[in-house]
């Protein structure tokens, strides 16, 4: 019997479930976890300590870098797992897992990480810095490698944030494509890049 989100993200030390995001993802992900997608999570999750969003004092016990990774791994059983982050100790690969050192908010890294890559994205998540000015330049550099009807989610949005601050910005950057913030404290942002209406008149998700 396979694993549910929240079972797979607690059983690699991921704090996903903990944050409350696990009923999110399965409205989103459930009825296309079995396709073949790229999905990229950026922020692998580092234990060095005193680095920006270390999850060295605040993992589950049994995490080691990439626990949310191997999670969608185990989730999405016939997708490519790409996952980006600075710090060097959150290198490495596993089966359909595959990791990259890319700084998200600097332009040029981006860029020559997808002229190597050569593919667009389904699913994007954001579980990086953190910080909204961030968020807003990971978004603006990677939104246009994801798919048209793709998926982009912004994590740990805090009260007050400039993302939540700036959302004309934010608007301008996914050109006014539909998003939605899903707790009373923003906590998670969805963007679905012209979800609502697709050149067919029909979505893929």
């Amino acid at each position: 019997m396979s694993l549910d989100l929240s079972e797979l993200f607690n059983k690699y030390g991921s704090d996903k479930d903990r944050n409350g995001y696990s009923p999110l993802y399965h409205t989103l992900f459930d009825k296309i976890k079995n396709n073949n997608l790229n999905i990229l999570e950026i922020g692998i999750g580092s234990v060095i300590p005193n680095v920006p969003s270390s999850m060295k004092e605040y993992a589950l016990p049994n995490y080691k870098p990439g626990g949310s990774l191997r999670a969608w791994r185990d989730y999405f059983i016939n997708s490519r797992i790409v996952g980006v982050d600075i710090q060097p100790d959150t290198q490495f690969t596993e089966d359909r897992i595959e990791t990259y050192l890319c700084n998200s908010i600097a332009q040029e890294d981006v860029k020559n990480l997808m002229n190597d890559l050569k593919i667009e994205f389904d699913i994007i998540i954001d579980d990086g810095c953190h910080d909204g000015n961030s968020q807003i330049f990971t978004l603006n550099n990677f939104y246009p490698y994801l798919k048209q009807n793709g998926l982009y989610i912004v994590e740990d949005i805090y009260e007050g944030s400039e993302f939540i601050n700036n959302r004309k910005v934010v608007k301008q950057i996914v050109n006014n494509d539909p998003l939605f913030f899903s707790s009373l404290v923003n906590n998670q942002c969805v963007i679905f890049k012209n979800h609502l209406v697709s050149s067919e008149g029909l979505t893929n998700f």
